[in-house]
Protein backbone atom coordinates (compact mmCIF):
# COMPACT_ATOMS: atom_id res chain seq x y z
CA UNK A 1 0.00 0.00 0.00
CA UNK A 2 2.89 2.33 0.74
CA UNK A 3 4.28 1.80 -2.78
CA UNK A 4 0.83 2.50 -4.22
CA UNK A 5 0.56 5.78 -2.27
CA UNK A 6 3.99 6.81 -3.56
CA UNK A 7 2.95 6.05 -7.15
CA UNK A 8 -0.22 8.12 -6.72
CA UNK A 9 1.75 11.10 -5.42
CA UNK A 10 4.33 10.77 -8.21
CA UNK A 11 1.72 11.11 -10.94
CA UNK A 12 2.08 14.18 -13.15
CA UNK A 13 -1.20 15.96 -13.85
CA UNK A 14 -1.88 18.77 -16.28
CA UNK A 15 -3.05 22.03 -14.71
CA UNK A 16 -6.75 22.92 -14.87
CA UNK A 17 -10.07 22.14 -13.26
CA UNK A 18 -10.72 18.43 -12.66
CA UNK A 19 -14.33 17.22 -12.50
CA UNK A 20 -13.96 14.44 -9.93
CA UNK A 21 -16.63 11.76 -9.58
CA UNK A 22 -17.07 10.59 -5.98
CA UNK A 23 -18.88 7.56 -4.48
CA UNK A 24 -22.69 7.54 -4.59
CA UNK A 25 -22.86 5.27 -1.55
CA UNK A 26 -20.05 2.80 -1.02
CA UNK A 27 -16.98 4.84 -0.08
CA UNK A 28 -14.66 2.42 -1.91
CA UNK A 29 -16.16 3.40 -5.28
CA UNK A 30 -13.53 5.97 -6.19
CA UNK A 31 -10.65 5.80 -8.64
CA UNK A 32 -6.94 5.99 -7.80
CA UNK A 33 -6.68 8.91 -10.22
CA UNK A 34 -9.40 10.78 -8.30
CA UNK A 35 -7.49 10.27 -5.04
CA UNK A 36 -4.30 11.53 -6.67
CA UNK A 37 -6.03 14.69 -7.95
CA UNK A 38 -7.75 15.38 -4.62
CA UNK A 39 -4.39 15.05 -2.87
CA UNK A 40 -2.62 17.48 -5.22
CA UNK A 41 -5.36 20.05 -5.84
CA UNK A 42 -4.69 23.66 -4.85
CA UNK A 43 -8.36 23.90 -3.86
CA UNK A 44 -11.25 21.46 -3.83
CA UNK A 45 -14.55 23.14 -4.73
CA UNK A 46 -17.28 21.14 -2.98
CA UNK A 47 -21.08 21.24 -3.09
CA UNK A 48 -21.13 20.61 0.67
CA UNK A 49 -17.77 20.86 2.47
CA UNK A 50 -19.05 18.74 5.37
CA UNK A 51 -19.86 15.82 3.09
CA UNK A 52 -16.60 16.13 1.16
CA UNK A 53 -14.58 16.36 4.38
CA UNK A 54 -15.86 12.89 5.37
CA UNK A 55 -14.52 11.46 2.12
CA UNK A 56 -11.17 13.25 2.42
CA UNK A 57 -10.75 12.16 6.03
CA UNK A 58 -11.48 8.52 5.15
CA UNK A 59 -8.70 8.62 2.51
CA UNK A 60 -6.44 10.63 4.83
CA UNK A 61 -6.30 13.61 2.45
CA UNK A 62 -5.68 16.46 4.89
CA UNK A 63 -3.66 19.13 3.12
CA UNK A 64 -6.14 20.43 0.56
CA UNK A 65 -8.28 23.54 1.07
CA UNK A 66 -12.02 22.91 0.81
CA UNK A 67 -14.18 25.71 -0.62
CA UNK A 68 -17.99 25.63 -0.77
CA UNK A 69 -19.15 25.81 -4.39
CA UNK A 70 -22.88 25.32 -4.95
CA UNK A 71 -25.49 26.40 -7.49
CA UNK A 72 -25.77 29.89 -5.99
CA UNK A 73 -22.08 30.85 -5.99
CA UNK A 74 -20.42 28.82 -8.77
CA UNK A 75 -19.27 31.86 -10.71
CA UNK A 76 -19.08 34.32 -7.82
CA UNK A 77 -15.81 36.25 -7.49
CA UNK A 78 -15.10 34.49 -4.19
CA UNK A 79 -14.70 31.30 -6.24
CA UNK A 80 -13.34 32.47 -9.59
CA UNK A 81 -10.70 34.76 -8.03
CA UNK A 82 -9.01 31.65 -6.62
CA UNK A 83 -8.56 29.97 -10.02
CA UNK A 84 -5.29 30.65 -11.80
CA UNK A 85 -3.51 29.15 -14.80
CA UNK A 86 -0.95 26.38 -14.30
CA UNK A 87 -2.51 25.07 -11.08
CA UNK A 88 -4.66 22.04 -10.28
CA UNK A 89 -8.19 22.40 -8.92
CA UNK A 90 -10.87 19.80 -8.21
CA UNK A 91 -14.65 20.05 -8.33
CA UNK A 92 -16.74 17.51 -6.40
CA UNK A 93 -20.43 17.13 -5.58
CA UNK A 94 -21.90 15.39 -2.55
CA UNK A 95 -22.06 12.12 -4.49
CA UNK A 96 -21.55 10.99 -8.07
CA UNK A 97 -20.40 13.07 -11.02
CA UNK A 98 -20.55 16.89 -10.74
CA UNK A 99 -22.85 18.69 -13.21
CA UNK A 100 -25.12 15.62 -13.58
CA UNK A 101 -28.24 16.89 -11.75
CA UNK A 102 -25.76 18.60 -9.43
CA UNK A 103 -23.92 21.94 -9.51
CA UNK A 104 -20.95 22.17 -11.86
CA UNK A 105 -21.77 23.28 -15.38
CA UNK A 106 -21.53 27.02 -14.59
CA UNK A 107 -18.00 26.86 -13.21
CA UNK A 108 -16.98 24.52 -16.06
CA UNK A 109 -18.24 27.10 -18.58
CA UNK A 110 -16.48 29.90 -16.72
CA UNK A 111 -13.18 28.01 -16.84
CA UNK A 112 -13.52 27.26 -20.56
CA UNK A 113 -14.31 30.90 -21.31
CA UNK A 114 -11.25 32.04 -19.35
CA UNK A 115 -8.73 29.65 -20.85
CA UNK A 116 -8.65 27.17 -17.96
CA UNK A 117 -8.52 23.55 -19.15
CA UNK A 118 -11.19 21.20 -17.82
CA UNK A 119 -10.45 17.49 -17.27
CA UNK A 120 -13.06 14.82 -16.39
CA UNK A 121 -12.20 12.11 -13.87
CA UNK A 122 -14.76 9.36 -14.61
CA UNK A 123 -16.44 7.43 -11.86
CA UNK A 124 -19.77 6.77 -10.18
CA UNK A 125 -23.03 8.12 -11.60
CA UNK A 126 -26.26 6.84 -10.10
CA UNK A 127 -28.38 6.80 -13.26
CA UNK A 128 -25.73 4.79 -15.17
CA UNK A 129 -25.33 2.46 -12.18
CA UNK A 130 -29.10 1.90 -12.11
CA UNK A 131 -29.38 1.34 -15.85
CA UNK A 132 -26.61 -1.26 -16.13
CA UNK A 133 -28.14 -3.43 -13.37
CA UNK A 134 -31.82 -2.90 -14.22
CA UNK A 135 -32.07 -5.36 -17.10
CA UNK A 136 -33.87 -2.70 -19.15
CA UNK A 137 -32.81 -1.74 -22.71
CA UNK A 138 -29.64 0.35 -22.63
CA UNK A 139 -29.00 0.79 -26.36
CA UNK A 140 -31.33 3.81 -26.38
CA UNK A 141 -32.09 5.73 -23.19
CA UNK A 142 -32.66 9.26 -21.94
CA UNK A 143 -31.95 10.75 -18.51
CA UNK A 144 -34.29 13.48 -17.25
CA UNK A 145 -33.10 14.11 -13.68
CA UNK A 146 -35.74 15.16 -11.15
CA UNK A 147 -39.32 15.64 -12.31
CA UNK A 148 -40.99 19.02 -11.59
CA UNK A 149 -42.23 19.15 -7.96
CA UNK A 150 -45.66 20.61 -8.84
CA UNK A 151 -48.20 18.11 -10.17
CA UNK A 152 -49.46 20.23 -13.09
CA UNK A 153 -45.91 20.83 -14.37
CA UNK A 154 -45.00 17.18 -13.74
CA UNK A 155 -47.94 15.91 -15.81
CA UNK A 156 -47.13 18.32 -18.62
CA UNK A 157 -43.49 17.19 -18.57
CA UNK A 158 -44.49 13.51 -18.71
CA UNK A 159 -46.98 14.14 -21.50
CA UNK A 160 -44.15 15.48 -23.65
CA UNK A 161 -42.33 12.18 -23.09
CA UNK A 162 -45.23 9.91 -24.06
CA UNK A 163 -43.69 9.03 -27.44
CA UNK A 164 -40.12 8.63 -26.15
CA UNK A 165 -39.02 5.21 -27.44
CA UNK A 166 -35.94 4.68 -25.25
CA UNK A 167 -35.70 3.75 -21.59
CA UNK A 168 -36.48 6.84 -19.49
CA UNK A 169 -34.53 7.48 -16.29
CA UNK A 170 -35.54 9.82 -13.46
CA UNK A 171 -34.42 10.75 -9.95
CA UNK A 172 -37.08 11.11 -7.27
CA UNK A 173 -37.28 11.87 -3.57
CA UNK A 174 -39.05 9.48 -1.18
CA UNK A 175 -41.68 12.15 -0.42
CA UNK A 176 -42.74 12.45 -4.09
CA UNK A 177 -42.12 8.88 -5.26
CA UNK A 178 -45.73 7.65 -5.09
CA UNK A 179 -47.14 10.87 -6.55
CA UNK A 180 -44.76 10.69 -9.50
CA UNK A 181 -45.45 7.00 -10.12
CA UNK A 182 -49.21 7.66 -10.10
CA UNK A 183 -48.74 10.49 -12.61
CA UNK A 184 -46.60 8.19 -14.78
CA UNK A 185 -49.33 5.54 -14.73
CA UNK A 186 -51.95 8.12 -15.70
CA UNK A 187 -49.93 9.75 -18.50
CA UNK A 188 -47.69 6.97 -19.84
CA UNK A 189 -49.81 3.89 -19.12
CA UNK A 190 -48.91 0.76 -17.17
CA UNK A 191 -45.41 0.24 -18.56
CA UNK A 192 -42.58 -1.94 -17.29
CA UNK A 193 -40.68 -0.19 -14.53
CA UNK A 194 -37.60 -0.65 -12.36
CA UNK A 195 -37.21 1.37 -9.17
CA UNK A 196 -33.71 1.36 -7.66
CA UNK A 197 -33.18 2.30 -4.05
CA UNK A 198 -30.03 3.11 -2.05
CA UNK A 199 -27.62 2.14 -4.85
CA UNK A 200 -24.27 0.66 -3.69
CA UNK A 201 -25.36 0.95 -0.04
CA UNK A 202 -26.21 -1.76 2.50
CA UNK A 203 -29.95 -1.68 1.73
CA UNK A 204 -29.57 -1.54 -2.07
CA UNK A 205 -32.76 -2.76 -3.76
CA UNK A 206 -34.06 -3.22 -7.31
CA UNK A 207 -37.84 -3.53 -7.71
CA UNK A 208 -39.18 -4.75 -11.07
CA UNK A 209 -42.76 -4.82 -12.35
CA UNK A 210 -45.41 -2.70 -13.98
CA UNK A 211 -45.88 0.84 -12.70
CA UNK A 212 -49.12 -0.22 -10.98
CA UNK A 213 -47.33 -3.09 -9.21
CA UNK A 214 -44.60 -0.75 -7.96
CA UNK A 215 -47.27 1.69 -6.74
CA UNK A 216 -48.95 -1.14 -4.82
CA UNK A 217 -45.63 -2.08 -3.21
CA UNK A 218 -44.86 1.44 -2.01
CA UNK A 219 -48.45 1.97 -0.86
CA UNK A 220 -47.73 -0.78 1.68
CA UNK A 221 -44.04 -0.04 2.28
CA UNK A 222 -42.94 3.47 3.21
CA UNK A 223 -40.41 4.80 0.62
CA UNK A 224 -37.07 5.36 2.35
CA UNK A 225 -33.78 6.38 0.74
CA UNK A 226 -32.70 7.78 -2.61
CA UNK A 227 -34.50 6.56 -5.74
CA UNK A 228 -33.80 6.13 -9.43
CA UNK A 229 -36.83 5.27 -11.60
CA UNK A 230 -36.50 3.57 -14.99
CA UNK A 231 -39.55 3.39 -17.30
CA UNK A 232 -39.72 1.47 -20.57
CA UNK A 233 -40.06 3.53 -23.74
CA UNK A 234 -43.06 3.70 -26.04
CA UNK A 235 -42.94 0.54 -28.19
CA UNK A 236 -45.84 1.44 -30.47
CA UNK A 237 -45.14 0.89 -34.14
CA UNK A 238 -44.09 4.18 -35.67
CA UNK A 239 -46.85 5.64 -37.83
CA UNK A 240 -45.87 7.68 -40.86
CA UNK A 241 -47.16 11.17 -41.66
CA UNK A 242 -49.55 10.00 -44.39
CA UNK A 243 -51.41 7.88 -41.84
CA UNK A 244 -51.60 10.79 -39.37
CA UNK A 245 -52.94 13.25 -41.94
CA UNK A 246 -55.43 10.68 -43.23
CA UNK A 247 -56.74 10.31 -39.69
CA UNK A 248 -56.89 14.11 -39.32
CA UNK A 249 -58.89 14.35 -42.56
CA UNK A 250 -61.40 11.81 -41.22
CA UNK A 251 -61.70 13.71 -37.92
CA UNK A 252 -62.43 16.97 -39.77
CA UNK A 253 -65.47 15.33 -41.32
CA UNK A 254 -66.90 14.53 -37.88
CA UNK A 255 -65.61 17.26 -35.55
CA UNK A 256 -64.71 20.93 -35.55
CA UNK A 257 -61.30 22.09 -36.72
CA UNK A 258 -60.27 22.99 -33.16
CA UNK A 259 -61.31 19.60 -31.75
CA UNK A 260 -59.65 17.68 -34.59
CA UNK A 261 -56.38 19.56 -34.23
CA UNK A 262 -56.28 19.04 -30.46
CA UNK A 263 -57.06 15.31 -30.71
CA UNK A 264 -54.44 14.58 -33.37
CA UNK A 265 -51.77 16.76 -31.69
CA UNK A 266 -52.32 15.09 -28.32
CA UNK A 267 -52.39 11.58 -29.76
CA UNK A 268 -49.16 11.89 -31.76
CA UNK A 269 -47.38 14.50 -29.64
CA UNK A 270 -47.37 16.98 -32.53
CA UNK A 271 -47.09 20.74 -32.48
CA UNK A 272 -50.62 22.16 -32.47
CA UNK A 273 -49.50 24.80 -34.94
CA UNK A 274 -48.27 22.10 -37.37
CA UNK A 275 -51.52 20.16 -37.01
CA UNK A 276 -53.56 23.37 -37.44
CA UNK A 277 -51.79 24.36 -40.65
CA UNK A 278 -52.27 20.86 -42.07
CA UNK A 279 -55.95 20.92 -41.05
CA UNK A 280 -56.49 24.20 -42.93
CA UNK A 281 -54.77 22.71 -45.95
CA UNK A 282 -57.00 19.61 -45.82
CA UNK A 283 -60.18 21.66 -45.46
CA UNK A 284 -59.31 23.71 -48.54
CA UNK A 285 -58.62 20.68 -50.71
Amino acid sequence: MEKLNTKLLDQNHKPGLYIVATPIGNILDISFRAISILTKAEYIFAEDTRQSRKLLDWYEIKSTKLIACHEYNETHESITSLIENQKIYALVSDAGTPAISDPGYKIVNWCLQHGIDVHPIPGASSFVTALCASGMPSDHFAFFGFLPPKEFARKKFLKNLSNESGTMIFFESPKRLLKSLKNMLEILGDRHCCVCRELTKIFEEFLHGTISEIIEHFSKNNPIGEFVILISGNKKIEINEDTIWRELSELLQKKSLKESVKEIADKYNLSKNTAYQKALELKNM
